[in-house]
Protein backbone atom coordinates (compact mmCIF):
# COMPACT_ATOMS: atom_id res chain seq x y z
CA UNK A 1 0.00 0.00 0.00
CA UNK A 2 0.89 3.47 -0.91
CA UNK A 3 0.96 6.67 1.01
CA UNK A 4 -0.75 9.85 0.56
CA UNK A 5 0.83 13.24 1.13
CA UNK A 6 -1.65 16.26 2.35
CA UNK A 7 -0.53 19.21 1.34
CA UNK A 8 -3.11 21.90 3.09
CA UNK A 9 -3.86 25.71 4.33
CA UNK A 10 -6.03 26.31 6.97
CA UNK A 11 -5.13 25.05 10.95
CA UNK A 12 -8.81 23.62 11.22
CA UNK A 13 -7.62 21.39 7.96
CA UNK A 14 -4.58 19.57 9.83
CA UNK A 15 -7.13 17.48 11.44
CA UNK A 16 -10.18 17.47 9.06
CA UNK A 17 -8.67 17.32 5.69
CA UNK A 18 -6.98 13.79 6.89
CA UNK A 19 -10.51 12.70 8.53
CA UNK A 20 -12.31 13.75 4.65
CA UNK A 21 -10.10 12.08 2.40
CA UNK A 22 -10.18 9.13 4.54
CA UNK A 23 -13.98 8.48 4.51
CA UNK A 24 -13.62 9.41 0.64
CA UNK A 25 -11.08 6.73 0.34
CA UNK A 26 -13.14 4.72 2.07
CA UNK A 27 -16.30 5.35 0.34
CA UNK A 28 -14.94 4.39 -3.23
CA UNK A 29 -13.27 0.97 -1.71
CA UNK A 30 -10.05 2.41 -2.37
CA UNK A 31 -8.46 2.27 1.71
CA UNK A 32 -6.42 -0.61 0.59
CA UNK A 33 -4.57 0.77 -2.55
CA UNK A 34 -3.57 4.21 -0.63
CA UNK A 35 -3.51 5.51 3.14
CA UNK A 36 -3.77 8.93 4.70
CA UNK A 37 -0.33 10.56 5.96
CA UNK A 38 -2.35 12.15 8.84
CA UNK A 39 0.98 14.81 8.98
CA UNK A 40 -0.37 17.35 6.40
CA UNK A 41 2.26 19.57 5.24
CA UNK A 42 0.57 23.37 5.87
CA UNK A 43 1.18 26.31 4.03
CA UNK A 44 -0.88 29.25 3.12
CA UNK A 45 -2.14 29.48 -0.59
CA UNK A 46 -1.14 32.93 -1.02
CA UNK A 47 2.79 32.46 -0.09
CA UNK A 48 2.92 29.08 -2.55
CA UNK A 49 2.97 30.94 -5.83
CA UNK A 50 4.22 35.08 -5.88
CA UNK A 51 5.11 37.35 -9.11
CA UNK A 52 8.34 38.21 -9.27
CA UNK A 53 8.33 41.44 -10.24
CA UNK A 54 12.27 41.86 -10.98
CA UNK A 55 12.19 38.53 -13.35
CA UNK A 56 8.96 39.49 -14.60
CA UNK A 57 7.62 35.89 -14.10
CA UNK A 58 5.56 33.44 -11.00
CA UNK A 59 7.75 32.37 -8.72
CA UNK A 60 6.82 28.31 -8.13
CA UNK A 61 9.79 27.86 -5.84
CA UNK A 62 7.94 27.52 -2.33
CA UNK A 63 5.63 25.65 -4.17
CA UNK A 64 7.97 23.38 -5.22
CA UNK A 65 9.47 22.77 -2.31
CA UNK A 66 6.61 21.70 -0.60
CA UNK A 67 6.14 19.10 -3.17
CA UNK A 68 9.79 18.26 -2.55
CA UNK A 69 9.14 17.52 0.98
CA UNK A 70 5.93 15.89 0.48
CA UNK A 71 8.15 13.34 -1.87
CA UNK A 72 10.63 12.55 0.48
CA UNK A 73 8.28 10.87 2.58
CA UNK A 74 8.60 6.97 2.47
CA UNK A 75 6.24 4.69 0.56
CA UNK A 76 4.95 8.00 -1.35
CA UNK A 77 2.36 7.03 -4.19
CA UNK A 78 0.53 10.21 -4.21
CA UNK A 79 0.42 14.14 -3.06
CA UNK A 80 -3.13 15.91 -3.12
CA UNK A 81 -2.93 19.44 -2.87
CA UNK A 82 -6.40 20.52 -1.46
CA UNK A 83 -6.21 24.94 -0.72
CA UNK A 84 -9.22 27.35 -0.35
CA UNK A 85 -10.29 29.10 -3.56
CA UNK A 86 -10.99 32.73 -2.53
CA UNK A 87 -7.67 33.97 -4.03
CA UNK A 88 -8.13 37.39 -5.52
CA UNK A 89 -4.76 36.90 -8.27
CA UNK A 90 -3.04 34.08 -9.03
CA UNK A 91 0.15 34.45 -8.86
CA UNK A 92 -0.23 36.57 -6.07
CA UNK A 93 0.47 40.11 -6.73
CA UNK A 94 0.74 39.43 -10.77
CA UNK A 95 -2.70 41.27 -11.35
CA UNK A 96 -4.16 38.21 -12.74
CA UNK A 97 -7.49 37.32 -11.33
CA UNK A 98 -7.47 34.18 -10.03
CA UNK A 99 -8.94 31.20 -11.67
CA UNK A 100 -9.05 27.49 -9.81
CA UNK A 101 -8.56 25.63 -13.31
CA UNK A 102 -5.83 27.18 -14.55
CA UNK A 103 -3.72 27.78 -11.49
CA UNK A 104 -4.24 24.33 -10.30
CA UNK A 105 -2.66 23.20 -13.80
CA UNK A 106 -0.06 25.70 -13.70
CA UNK A 107 0.49 24.38 -10.12
CA UNK A 108 0.49 20.39 -11.67
CA UNK A 109 2.76 21.73 -14.13
CA UNK A 110 5.47 23.09 -11.94
CA UNK A 111 5.74 20.53 -9.43
CA UNK A 112 6.49 17.92 -12.10
CA UNK A 113 10.51 19.31 -11.68
CA UNK A 114 9.95 18.01 -8.32
CA UNK A 115 9.12 14.62 -9.81
CA UNK A 116 5.12 14.53 -9.69
CA UNK A 117 3.93 12.29 -13.17
CA UNK A 118 7.49 10.14 -12.76
CA UNK A 119 8.38 8.90 -9.00
CA UNK A 120 4.84 9.89 -7.39
CA UNK A 121 1.05 11.62 -8.40
CA UNK A 122 0.11 14.73 -7.70
CA UNK A 123 -3.13 16.27 -8.17
CA UNK A 124 -4.21 19.90 -7.31
CA UNK A 125 -7.78 21.03 -5.60
CA UNK A 126 -9.37 24.79 -4.66
CA UNK A 127 -11.90 24.51 -2.82
CA UNK A 128 -14.53 27.23 -3.85
CA UNK A 129 -14.63 29.19 -1.74
CA UNK A 130 -13.21 27.25 1.25
CA UNK A 131 -13.12 24.04 2.99
CA UNK A 132 -16.29 25.06 4.98
CA UNK A 133 -18.26 25.50 1.78
CA UNK A 134 -18.26 21.61 1.60
CA UNK A 135 -19.55 21.30 5.38
CA UNK A 136 -22.14 24.24 4.29
CA UNK A 137 -23.24 22.15 1.43
CA UNK A 138 -24.05 19.08 3.96
CA UNK A 139 -25.96 21.28 6.57
CA UNK A 140 -29.06 19.52 6.65
CA UNK A 141 -27.35 16.62 7.93
CA UNK A 142 -25.49 18.57 11.02
CA UNK A 143 -28.55 20.69 11.95
CA UNK A 144 -29.99 19.62 15.34
CA UNK A 145 -27.22 16.78 16.06
CA UNK A 146 -24.76 16.97 18.50
CA UNK A 147 -21.18 16.70 18.57
CA UNK A 148 -19.24 13.82 20.03
CA UNK A 149 -18.47 16.68 22.94
CA UNK A 150 -22.35 17.53 23.31
CA UNK A 151 -22.16 20.49 21.84
CA UNK A 152 -24.84 21.22 19.02
CA UNK A 153 -23.47 21.28 15.55
CA UNK A 154 -26.03 23.63 13.94
CA UNK A 155 -29.52 24.64 15.27
CA UNK A 156 -32.14 22.29 13.86
CA UNK A 157 -33.88 25.19 12.07
CA UNK A 158 -31.08 26.07 10.18
CA UNK A 159 -31.38 25.50 6.35
CA UNK A 160 -29.10 25.68 3.25
CA UNK A 161 -28.81 28.65 2.15
CA UNK A 162 -29.42 30.42 -0.93
CA UNK A 163 -27.50 31.86 -4.26
CA UNK A 164 -24.63 30.58 -5.61
CA UNK A 165 -23.84 27.33 -3.29
CA UNK A 166 -20.14 28.01 -3.23
CA UNK A 167 -20.40 31.49 -2.90
CA UNK A 168 -20.90 30.49 1.21
CA UNK A 169 -17.83 29.64 3.64
CA UNK A 170 -16.31 30.61 7.03
CA UNK A 171 -18.41 33.58 7.78
CA UNK A 172 -21.58 32.13 7.14
CA UNK A 173 -20.66 28.88 9.08
CA UNK A 174 -19.72 31.38 11.99
CA UNK A 175 -23.07 33.44 11.83
CA UNK A 176 -25.06 29.87 11.98
CA UNK A 177 -23.04 28.23 14.81
CA UNK A 178 -22.13 30.85 17.27
CA UNK A 179 -18.24 30.03 18.37
CA UNK A 180 -17.58 27.98 15.73
CA UNK A 181 -13.89 27.64 16.08
CA UNK A 182 -12.06 25.74 12.86
CA UNK A 183 -9.09 24.05 14.88
CA UNK A 184 -11.81 22.75 17.19
CA UNK A 185 -14.58 21.89 14.83
CA UNK A 186 -13.76 21.65 11.16
CA UNK A 187 -13.10 18.05 12.39
CA UNK A 188 -16.00 17.54 14.36
CA UNK A 189 -18.27 18.27 11.72
CA UNK A 190 -16.16 16.44 8.97
CA UNK A 191 -16.95 13.62 10.74
CA UNK A 192 -20.59 13.62 11.68
CA UNK A 193 -21.29 15.49 7.68
CA UNK A 194 -22.70 13.68 5.66
CA UNK A 195 -20.92 13.38 2.11
CA UNK A 196 -24.05 12.15 0.20
CA UNK A 197 -25.78 15.16 1.08
CA UNK A 198 -23.16 17.65 0.46
CA UNK A 199 -23.13 15.44 -3.08
CA UNK A 200 -26.54 16.44 -3.75
CA UNK A 201 -25.50 19.93 -3.85
CA UNK A 202 -23.38 19.30 -6.90
CA UNK A 203 -20.54 21.42 -5.93
CA UNK A 204 -17.88 21.84 -9.01
CA UNK A 205 -15.02 21.79 -6.66
CA UNK A 206 -15.82 18.92 -4.25
CA UNK A 207 -16.54 16.60 -7.62
CA UNK A 208 -13.29 18.02 -8.36
CA UNK A 209 -12.09 16.95 -5.04
CA UNK A 210 -13.60 13.35 -5.94
CA UNK A 211 -12.10 13.18 -9.20
CA UNK A 212 -9.23 14.13 -8.21
CA UNK A 213 -8.79 10.85 -5.94
CA UNK A 214 -10.15 8.52 -8.74
CA UNK A 215 -7.52 9.58 -10.63
CA UNK A 216 -4.83 9.26 -8.30
CA UNK A 217 -5.90 5.84 -6.93
CA UNK A 218 -5.81 4.45 -10.93
CA UNK A 219 -2.42 5.62 -11.10
CA UNK A 220 -1.55 3.90 -8.38
CA UNK A 221 -2.81 0.60 -9.42
CA UNK A 222 -1.08 1.17 -12.86
CA UNK A 223 1.88 2.40 -11.65
CA UNK A 224 1.50 5.46 -14.45
CA UNK A 225 2.22 8.25 -12.39
CA UNK A 226 0.45 11.72 -13.20
CA UNK A 227 1.03 15.16 -12.36
CA UNK A 228 -2.63 17.35 -12.84
CA UNK A 229 -5.01 19.26 -11.69
CA UNK A 230 -7.85 17.72 -10.08
CA UNK A 231 -11.16 18.36 -12.93
CA UNK A 232 -14.46 17.50 -14.12
CA UNK A 233 -14.95 14.50 -16.51
CA UNK A 234 -18.79 14.84 -17.45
Amino acid sequence: MKRLVLLGEGHGEVAALPLLIKRLLEGKGAADQLYVDVGIIRTAASGLVKWDKAGNRADYSTWRSRVALAGRRRDVGAILAVYDGDAAQFPAGSGVPFCAGSAARLMAEAAREEGAGTRFSLSVVFACTEYETWLIAGIASLAGRHLADGRLAVPANVQFPAGDPESHGKRWLERQCPGYRPTRDQAALTQLVDLECVRSKSLRSFRRLEHALDQLVAAVKSGDHVSAPGRLFS
